[in-house]
């Protein structure tokens, strides 16, 4: 039987889902609303249904992937409840929307997947976390997974409070690469490197570090401490990383993003 997903918003994410999704064999049926009539020609043109209306979306679906803006999720889900029946799974993207909540809003007994994907999944390599409500079950808990996996990695938990640790370090972490490289750069140029001179140098050289590290089983003290003669170039810099409690800044950064995740899911 062809599994039958619709989308309940047509941002990004759900972009890079709907493509990962119709690349599949055996494909499922996907449906995409969206309010947007703009952006109904790319999914089509991934083979999948488009409409406006949510509550026809829900009625053909066996999955609802929820991809809306977490702020508009107290108009939206409610509206759903009409044409839910006890045989459908809600997925959930929404930062900071607990399970119980988006169960709330639906009939008695819905069953619920929380999933926490970030950007990187648009390219395949995506780093997923997940975790079941209340009244979902192990097997609604691999169809979620089963909607992830071919665009990169998953990872389940069974504590849901876990979910905000996973959007603080996964879901918010490539932000934290971009920003990285974006001083890097301006750090290149600082030292008169052109901005063209500055991308080659910092782009190649964590192009390839990174797949070193991976390739090294994410030995990272190992191959740090191979760069870092005593005394040498690198060590100055590392000493100033280290006045400036690098570890300690970004676990502070860490704390800050997953105390922001769980206000959001009080809200």
């Amino acid at each position: 039987m062809t599994l039958k997903i619709a989308f309940i918003g047509g941002g990004n994410m759900a972009t890079a889902l709907v493509r990962g999704l119709a690349a599949q064999t055996p494909r499922p049926a996907l449906t995409v609303s969206e309010p947007d009539p703009a952006k109904h020609a790319a999914f089509q043109a991934l083979g999948a249904t488009t409409t406006t209306d949510n509550a026809a979306a829900v009625a053909g679906a066996d999955v609802i992937v929820l991809a809306i803006k977490p702020q508009v999720a107290p108009q939206v889900v409610p509206g759903l409840a009409g044409t839910w029946t006890s045989g459908k799974l809600l997925v959930s993207i929404l930062a900071g929307a607990p399970t119980r909540k988006l169960e709330g809003w639906l009939p008695p007994g819905a069953r619920v997947v929380r999933a926490m994907p970030n950007t990187p999944l648009a390219i395949g390599v995506g780093m997923t976390g997940l975790v079941k409500g209340a009244h979902a079950s192990d097997a609604d808990l691999a169809t979620a997974d089963s909607l992830f996996a071919p665009m990169g990695q998953v990872l389940r938990v069974s504590d849901e409070s876990r979910m905000d640790a996973i959007t603080a370090v996964s879901g918010s972490g490539p932000a934290y690469f971009f920003r990285f490289a974006e001083a890097l750069v301006d750090a290149a140029m600082a030292l008169g490197f052109t901005r063209d001179e500055a991308v080659l140098l910092v782009g190649q050289t964590g192009k390839g570090s990174w797949q070193y590290l991976l390739e090294s089983g994410f030995q990272a003290t190992r191959l740090r401490e191979q760069v870092t003669s005593p005394g040498g170039t690198t060590a100055a810099a590392l000493a100033e990383l280290t006045k400036a409690d690098f570890t300690g800044l970004w676990t502070t950064a860490l704390k800050a993003a997953e105390a922001r995740g769980k206000e959001l899911g009080k809200g």
